[in-house]
């Protein structure tokens, strides 16, 4: 394995985003993580059909399921984790990226993609870990995402498997109408 760190953004609002982990410190994360590679076996990539959502059990909520649209230009939502719907306030099940989050700044647009993409054309885990913040007027609180491939023939990626955490107390603490009444 050879971890690679990236950091995106300015001094203040820092993601940090790791190509191939070694090792992930997030117990769903790691789960996910050793599952891939369980999965890939001596491949280089495991088989799309090799992800089983009963063998994820009670961390199915916090993942997403993505296709990539031809020379993964876009990608389209085949699932998305209650969990997730809770954070990005909607449920983008059957829409592309750019349907999904079509309100969104084009760089950082953009920029989603080409994580995805990412994962894909280079055929290995992303971790990508960035602080909360408010966009639109609505506290998101920090996450932490792993990018995983996945391929029907073993080779080629044809689907993302998403994880996406982030602290659901704070979560649910911050997006109280008392909570949005403090922070003004």
């Amino acid at each position: 394995m050879s971890e690679r760190l990236i950091v995106l953004g300015d001094t203040d609002h820092q993601a940090r985003l790791v190509e191939d982990p070694d090792d992930i410190d997030n117990p769903i994360l790691a789960f996910f993580l050793t599952y891939w590679r369980r999965k890939r076996g001596a491949g280089a990539l495991p088989l799309s059909d090799s992800f089983v959502p009963k063998e994820i059990g009670a961390h199915l909520p916090w993942v997403v399921l993505a296709d990539p649209l031809p020379d993964y230009v876009d990608f389209r939502y085949r699932l998305v984790g209650t969990r997730v719907c809770e954070y990005f306030l909607g449920d983008g099940t059957g829409k592309t990226i750019r349907e999904a989050f079509a309100g969104m700044k084009t760089s950082d647009l953009e920029g989603l993609i080409w994580l995805y993409r990412r994962a894909c054309v280079e055929q290995m885990p992303i971790r990508l870990t960035a602080p909360g913040g408010r966009i639109n007027g609505v506290y998101y609180p920090n996450y932490d995402a792993l990018y995983l491939p996945f391929a029907s023939d073993g080779v080629h990626a044809d689907r993302v498997v998403i994880v996406f955490t982030f602290n659901y107390r704070e979560f649910c603490e911050t997006r109280s109408i008392t909570a949005l009444l403090r922070s003004g």
